[in-house]
């Protein structure tokens, strides 16, 4: 049991202290600090796609103007748009992240682990579900986890990131 709660916490990357705060119904301050500093790095990254493809936007739509080509020009309309896309699914993330480091709360979910691994042409889906909620997650954490057997699972309720786990009695 200690070796399997020792995988568990590997994979999914908590402490002690870390589930402690979770049981409390809180964020751990580390949980905090890794949130925090996802969030940035995800804001870093949304920005420089951003940049990057406004600037080829531009690009394509000054070329189509410039050659009079409608398919360039069409191209750098498209590439705005798909801009606009990602920066809004960006901007959801950040605020659904702010929103958990906001109100520092945590979801218990309680119950026994149902295993569900979906075969895919590229790649597989590992999913776990429990009190009826369907979790993905990486492989790591579906190996480490038993199937049909109790556990408590902690995640933030907005963003609803796993934060740790612990086998339930």
């Amino acid at each position: 049991m200690k070796a399997e709660s020792g995988a568990l916490s590997a994979a999914l990357g908590f402490t002690a202290a870390d589930l402690q705060a979770n049981r409390q119904g809180a964020l751990s301050p580390a949980q905090r600090e890794r949130m925090q500093h996802a969030r940035r790095r995800d804001a870093f990254i949304a920005a420089g796609l951003f940049c990057l493809l406004a600037l080829a936007a531009t690009v394509l739509v000054y070329i189509g103007q410039f050659n009079r080509n409608v398919i360039s020009s069409g191209a750098g309309v498209m590439l705005i748009f798909i801009n606009a896309a990602m920066v809004g699914r960006a901007g959801r993330a950040f605020m659904r992240m702010s929103g958990d480091l906001r109100a520092n709360k945590v979801d218990r979910l309680s119950g026994d682990i149902e295993r569900v691994l979906r075969r895919g042409r590229a790649s597989d889906s590992y999913l776990v579900r429990i009190s009826g909620v369907e979790l993905n997650v990486t492989q790591e954490v579906f190996v480490s986890l038993e199937h049909n057997a109790p556990y408590r699972i902690y995640r933030t309720r907005i963003s609803q990131v796993l934060l740790s786990a612990e086998r339930g009695n």
